[in-house]
């Protein structure tokens, strides 16, 4: 039996929802944190121009997590990334039916990651190779 390992593997598949936000269209599913970690990046946070997201990685805060993270009856909120269109070749979202906004993102991760870790940096850190944790 074959066994899907998400960091030797350039196709993924996420499944989700779609729907709207504001003007734009918004896609939420769910992943192992291993698959979100090999299809991210953090965008750091440039102070002097105020581009990107992220503050700089913070080891213990990220060991801190992955602590909490696997104990028994732990949870988090969502992570949140933006999928950039400057890497639309290398991902696309199809809708699966008319109107349950029921969809699947593709992402070829082959030419590198596709979306910036707006909100997650810290708490994906230290999981990129835990495929059963999110």
């Amino acid at each position: 039996m074959l066994q899907f390992d998400p960091m030797k593997t350039a196709e993924i598949e996420i499944y989700g929802h779609c729907g709207r936000c504001g003007d734009r269209e918004v896609f939420i599913g769910f992943a192992p944190a291993s698959v979100l970690y090999k299809s991210s990046f953090p965008d750091l946070l440039d102070e002097s121009t105020g581009n990107g997201y992220q503050r700089r990685f913070h080891r213990e805060h990220s060991l801190e997590f992955k602590r909490y993270i696997q104990r028994s009856g732990a949870s988090t909120i969502p992570l949140t990334f933006n999928i950039r269109p400057e890497y639309s070749t290398s991902w696309s979202l199809h809708h699966i039916g008319d109107k349950s906004g029921m969809s699947v993102l593709k992402i070829n991760t082959e030419n590198g990651p596709v979306m910036a870790q707006v909100d997650c940096q810290h708490r994906l850190g230290y999981l990129q190779t835990d495929p059963c944790r999110t």
